[in-house]
């Protein structure tokens, strides 16, 4: 009989989910729903976002400074005064009460039974979900955002998000979106004949740039010099001259 070693295969069937951690998510964003134990709020357009500080630290480092800085507020204020209402956490240049929701929804993830989606109702609400997401780190949802500049495009709403990609520093999307104008002339025509586009002159020059290099007018530009320094050189080494020597004039 062989000693050689067998191999054996055991089938334990599929990776039992971690319940511990799937309840303490789902639990996490239950008190979240119903406002309990939260201890920080978000305030914009009159609505208000209650939220956790534990929760939100974990979700990205950016909200750890302005964190520190809503404690470091807390520490002057009287037992008094800090049971009075929760401390709120500002959102300069956020407009959009949609937006703020959006955000939360994505550290806490999708309600119960409920999938994870990405529909913004407006550019401008979008435009705030890029603001939030560059300011506290979240790459997840910038990307939403991100993704949804570049569906459903029409002559109505290019110029914004061309304008949206200039302003957050998009520049794949801003590439993404010329390609799909340079393959559509008739979209281009009209684009190009909206007044709005001088809002974003960097935008219009990269789709004169670009339509030129589709013409070939680039490459030409760029064998155009090698093609007049090849006839100097010949007519320089014909005549016997070095390039730059000017022809001796001839004296009477």
């Amino acid at each position: 009989m062989s000693n050689a070693p067998m191999k054996l295969k055991v089938d334990l069937g599929p990776m039992p989910v971690d319940e511990p951690t799937g309840a303490v998510i789902d639990g996490l964003r239950q008190l979240f729903d119903r406002g309990e134990l939260c201890d920080v709020v978000f305030v914009v357009a009159g609505q208000t976002f209650m939220a956790h500080r534990a929760v939100l630290a974990a979700a990205s480092h950016g909200f750890l400074q302005p964190l520190a800085e809503l404690s470091n507020a807390e520490m002057s204020l009287t037992p008094n005064e800090l049971q009075k209402e929760l401390p709120e956490m500002q959102l300069e240049g956020i407009a959009n009460p949609e937006a703020v929701r959006a955000m939360l929804d994505y550290i806490y993830g999708p309600r119960q039974g409920a999938t994870r989606e990405y529909r913004p109702s407006s550019e401008d609400a979008n435009n705030d979900v890029l603001r939030l997401a560059q300011r506290f780190q979240l790459p997840q949802l910038q990307d939403d955002a991100e993704r949804w500049l570049a569906q459903g495009l029409s002559t109505g709403n290019v110029i914004g998000r061309l304008a949206a990609c200039e302003e957050f520093g998009l520049t794949a999307v801003r590439a993404r979106i010329l390609e799909q104008l340079t393959a559509n002339p008739e979209l281009l025509y009209t684009l190009v004949q909206n007044p709005e586009i001088r809002s974003v002159p960097a935008v219009l020059q990269d789709l004169l740039t670009q339509i030129l290099t589709l013409l070939g007018c680039g490459s030409k530009e760029a064998q155009q010099p090698q093609e007049n320094n090849g006839n100097v050189e010949r007519r320089n080494s014909s005549s016997g001259r070095q390039p730059g020597q000017r022809k001796a004039s001839r004296k009477s």
